[in-house]
């Protein structure tokens, strides 16, 4: 079994604004929590991971294959590996999410510090 917590967790900033904590990642999922700074901008990218998150606190707005979902504490996505994406904080406040990637994302794991 291996542990961790949201404070010690191995730590990244993809973008200006957010940061992502890796908390766990085994052979086929990887757990992050992520922090993202009012304003702040995840742009558009893809990867073959797939992706599911629920936001917890704050609200934003991802887009995913053209199709805006307003992200507020509760609501969950799940986006396929190899779709279009991006997403903003639109919120007055920090945004907080948990999203999981199956298989785990190496670039994540390789920069994470």
């Amino acid at each position: 079994m291996n542990t961790n917590s949201w404070e010690k967790a191995p730590r990244l900033t993809p973008a200006p604004g957010v940061e992502i904590r890796i908390l766990g990642s085994g052979e086929k999922v990887m757990l992050v929590y992520i922090i993202a700074q009012p304003g702040a901008v995840v742009p558009d990218h893809k990867h073959p991971h797939e992706q599911i998150g629920t936001c917890i606190k704050g609200e934003g707005v991802l887009t995913s294959a053209g199709k805006k979902f307003k992200t507020v504490a509760g609501a969950s996505w799940q986006i396929p590996g190899g779709e279009s994406h991006d997403w903003v904080n639109t919120g007055k406040g920090e945004a907080i999410l948990i999203e999981t990637f199956g298989p785990p994302r190496e670039d994540y794991a390789s920069k994470a510090k």
